[in-house]
């Protein structure tokens, strides 16, 4: 069973991706900021990271910034209704796979998320 890490801190956001996912099949952790996502990662491994960009105590891009610089190659996907020219080029630099602007189409997202789960 693939396991995500979800970084989101709009409990309503998150609680319909983690249904979404769930429903799916796959395993779900939640962090709400990019601190709590970094001590998850230190005792879980997952197959794909989610994260916001915009979270109080760590934001998504230092979050990114922090596991790219232990090691972490996980793939993230960035979520993000700031998607300014600054954040998106940070991402990317960051490894990010993709970044998506709130409101996204949910069949896309889901899609994507099974093709980099599935290696596709």
């Amino acid at each position: 069973m693939s396991k995500i890490l979800l970084v989101e801190d709009d409990k309503y956001s998150a609680g319909g991706l983690i249904d979404l996912f769930t429903s799916e099949g796959y395993e779900v952790d939640h962090a709400l900021n990019g601190k709590s996502a970094f001590e998850l990662l230190k005792e879980n491994q997952y197959n794909l990271i989610i994260t916001d960009i915009m979270m109080p105590e760590l934001d998504g891009i230092k979050f990114l910034h922090r596991i790219r610089a232990i090691g972490v190659d996980t793939p993230v996907i960035v979520i993000t209704a700031y998607d300014t020219t600054e954040n998106i080029m940070a991402v990317y630099e960051l490894g990010a796979v993709e970044i998506l602007e709130k409101p996204f189409d949910i069949d896309d997202f889901l899609k994507l998320v099974q093709d980099l789960l599935n290696g596709e």
